[in-house]
């Protein structure tokens, strides 16, 4: 139970975070302090914060083992960047090696599967443990303006587009998007869901 309330609570203030600099800062300097203060509730979980820039990307590779129906072996031909990373995630959790290669050389994963970064982009590969949890707070161009509500509360509490996803979209689209992803899978964890979300959310830049 408190996990599902703190995923709930997590998205809340790091939604808030990407309108409000102030925020933003503190929880990137302070996570703890700052997600007790919010709300969440003591699991023995420690938080570290990353953000996005225009050229960096974070994408967390979780802990939780994904459900049958979010598990994905095979890519298909014309895979979403939310597919590749659950193909890329699910290849991580079945193959220790794999994992490895991901964190240490996470460009030469993506040439093998025919991914290639646009030009200036780079990607982070971090991965949760059992007593560490990696938030993203994703990056928002400054000519999109703000985030309008609904797309702030698919950040908070898990509700998006269900649209399909593209290979160009805007990152405030992204986050709609990959809450949508979770959502369409039923995923059955809701920690899980989020974790994997935030991965969907990261590997938008993929084309």
């Amino acid at each position: 139970m408190a996990d599902k309330l703190n995923s709930v609570v997590i998205g809340e203030i790091v939604a808030k975070a990407m309108q409000n600099e102030d925020l933003k800062k503190s929880l990137l300097a302070n996570p703890d302090k700052v997600l007790t203060e919010g709300g969440v509730v003591a699991t023995g979980i420690r938080y570290k914060v990353v953000e996005d820039t225009a050229t960096l990307k974070n994408i967390i590779l979780p802990f939780l083992p994904l459900t049958d129906s979010m598990k994905l072996k095979f890519l298909p031909e014309g895979a979403s960047p939310a597919q590749i990373t659950r193909h890329i995630i699910t290849k991580a959790q079945a193959d220790e090696a794999y994992k490895k290669q991901v964190l240490s050389d996470i460009n030469t994963v993506l040439q093998d599967l025919g991914v290639n970064l646009p030009q200036g982009i780079s990607l982070n590969i971090l991965a949760n443990s059992t007593d560490l949890q990696y938030l993203v707070i994703p990056y928002v161009p400054p000519a999109s303006g703000e985030l309008s509500d609904e797309q702030l509360a698919a950040v908070a509490g898990g509700k998006g587009s269900t649209h399909a996803h593209t290979n160009t979209v805007t990152n405030a689209e992204a986050v709609s998007n990959a809450v949508a992803a979770t959502e369409g899978a039923a995923v059955a964890d809701v920690a899980a869901a989020a974790e994997v979300a935030a991965a969907a959310v990261a590997v938008v830049v993929l084309t």
